[in-house]
Formats: C-alpha cells, sequence, structure tokens
C-alpha cells in the first residue's frame, strides 16, 4: 500500500518537531556587584584578613556611647540624632615584613536599620589612649586598637563589616554583641539598649560628659546684682546658672557665649532668654580665656527671666551635642 505523498512529508515534519527540545525563554540580564566575599564572624574570633600583606584580625568588643571620643588630635562628639560605636580589636602581623600600608587598608563599615552604611574614621588608636597608631607593625607583632563610627542614635546596628583592602570580609551581626547605650543616655523605650536620647535627665552636683567638655551644675540661682556693669531691666531678675568645665579635647580652647545651646524654661513653660556668659566669681564676660586640655573653668550662664516666675528645668549642651536635663522646679 502505498502512502501519499503530502501524508509522508506531514509524518516527517512531525517527527522532526516532536524531538525538538524547547527553547527556554531567554534571562534578564541584572547588572551590578554581587555580595563580597566573606564570612560570618562573632565577637573574640581570630580571622586572617587582606591578601597583599594578611593580617589577623581579633574584634574583642563593640559598644554604643553618646561620650565624644578623642583620636590622636581629633574630638569626635556625636550629635543630637548620632551615637558611635566604639570598636576595639586587636591586629596581629603574621608575615615576614611590615604591615605599615596593609594596617592603612583596614575599614570597618556599619551598616543601619535603613541599610545605610557608615565608615569609621580615618584616625584609630591604641585601646584605653587617645594616641593615634602610626607605628610600623613588625612581623609576629600583635597591638590593641581602637575605632569608631558615627552611627544613628535610634535602633540596633545589624550589620558590621570588616575588610582589609579588597580581600574577603567579616560579617558581624551586632544585635546581639554591641554593648547598650550607658545611662542616662540610654532610651528605656527601647529593649535592646541601642537606643540613645537626644536629651537625658540629670543631677545637680554631679559629672557628666557632654562634648568637649567635662560639665557640672553646681547651683542656679536668682539675682538682681548687676552683672557686666548692668542692672536687671524693668520687671526681670538674672538666673545665674554656675558650671564646672572640664578641658578633655588635645587642644586649648576659649570657652564663651557660643560655647553652649543652653534652654531654660520658666515654670509658666515659657522659654527665658539666655543672654551671656560671666566668669565664675565675678561680674565679667568670660572671654579670652584660653583653658588647657584637663584644665578645669568656672563659668556662670546668665539669663534674664520675669520677676515672680519660677523655673521649670535647664537644658545644658553645647553646639551639636547631646543635652543633660536638669529639673528646677525646687529653685526659689
Amino acid at each position: 500500500m502505498r502512502i501519499p505523498l503530502l501524508l509522508t512529508l506531514a509524518l516527517v515534519s512531525g517527527a522532526h518537531a516532536a524531538s525538538r527540545t524547547p527553547a527556554k525563554p531567554a534571562q534578564p540580564v541584572v547588572q551590578g556587584t554581587r555580595q563580597l566575599d566573606g564570612q560570618n564572624a562573632k565577637v573574640g574570633q581570630t580571622f586572617t584578613l587582606g591578601k597583599q600583606g594578611p593580617l589577623n584580625i581579633t574584634l574583642l568588643s563593640a559598644s554604643y556611647t553618646t561620650t565624644r571620643v578623642v583620636l590622636g588630635t581629633s574630638l569626635v562628639v556625636p550629635k543630637a540624632d548620632e551615637k558611635l560605636l566604639v570598636l576595639r580589636f586587636t591586629v596581629h602581623n603574621p608575615n615576614k615584613q611590615d604591615a605599615s600600608l596593609a594596617l592603612s587598608g583596614l575599614r570597618f563599615t556599619a551598616v543601619d536599620l535603613k541599610d545605610v552604611n557608615h565608615v569609621n574614621e580615618s584616625t584609630m588608636v591604641r585601646a584605653g589612649t587617645s594616641e593615634e597608631y602610626r607605628s610600623t607593625l613588625k612581623p609576629a607583632q600583635k597591638v590593641e586598637l581602637a575605632a569608631v563610627v558615627r552611627v544613628p542614635a535610634t535602633g540596633v546596628i545589624p550589620k558590621l563589616i570588616v575588610q582589609l583592602g579588597d580581600g574577603p570580609v567579616l560579617r558581624y551581626d551586632l544585635r546581639t554583641q554591641a554593648k547598650a547605650v550607658p545611662a542616662p543616655f540610654a532610651d528605656a523605650k527601647d529593649p535592646t539598649g541601642a537606643s540613645a536620647l537626644a536629651d537625658a535627665p540629670a543631677k545637680m552636683s554631679t559629672l557628666y560628659a557632654v562634648g568637649r567638655y567635662d560639665m557640672t551644675l553646681e547651683s542656679v540661682a536668682f539675682s538682681t546684682e548687676p552683672m557686666l556693669g548692668r542692672a536687671a531691666p524693668a520687671g526681670k531678675r538674672y538666673v545665674l546658672a554656675t558650671v564646672l568645665m572640664k578641658n578633655t579635647g588635645a587642644d586649648a580652647d576659649s570657652p564663651s557665649h557660643y560655647s553652649f545651646r543652653p534652654e531654660l524654661v520658666g515654670a509658666d513653660g515659657e522659654p527665658v532668654d539666655f543672654w551671656v556668659l560671666a566668669k565664675g566669681n565675678r561680674p565679667e564676660e568670660a572671654i579670652n580665656r584660653s583653658v588647657k586640655p584637663g584644665e578645669e573653668y568656672r563659668v556662670r550662664l546668665v539669663f534674664v527671666a520675669p520677676d515672680g516666675v519660677g523655673l521649670r528645668s535647664l537644658t545644658l549642651r553645647e553646639p551639636n551635642s547631646h543635652g543633660l536635663v536638669f529639673d528646677l522646679s525646687q529653685v526659689k
């Protein structure tokens, strides 16, 4: 029996079609970089980082603070919406040559809750000091250092990335490994202890770290005595807040009216005007006084308040620093 030509061609064509593998849909092309090679790490573990001149790195601790940190000649003060992440670590040189150039390529990147990167300040210091580390790391030498990263005041830092040069990285989950913000700036509303208050409650006669200065609010009193040769305006009286300041910076500083951003609030809830910074024991303006590193200096913040109106609170701060809030409701 002869099969018609057209039917034969149809059968052959169908057989070829069935033998072909269906074509896969084209895959989309995505540009960009992949995640950096590396490994997860924990505080206390030692890892080797770097391709050229590798170093052994051990992160000893990570902690949050609102206190300023002195790095060599630089003063790092966290703003009201910041806190500092302080990292202590050891670096060991396992190579047969010096590691000065390799150490300069070491960097710490803190990744916040919004996935924003924050890189450490360029200066690193010997742990427990403000001495900048500039020495060459000799073969087999180990040194303990500290680095500082400015991070947001609110929330944990879920990720810390440590990298040396362009080699693989270390990734730390700091949600359970970073020490909490210390009192009085720890925000009690955050159970992780990682959030810092912009302004914290404070007590008189107690020393606090503010910005450049350690400060102690010694007293707050009303006065009708002339200040800077001027009597208080009619219907007004002076409020004198006496503060003992200690310069914790690496260089001398001259306090002035602009060294503070204080806020005095009357018992009626209205702000009281800050006028001038006066000397602690004289009715003279506190200007042109060089306060050396480590030196104390007593000053008075002079406010002009309405007669007969009591006080509610005083917030004491330096420019771009966290503030201390003092309850003045008992001042008469």
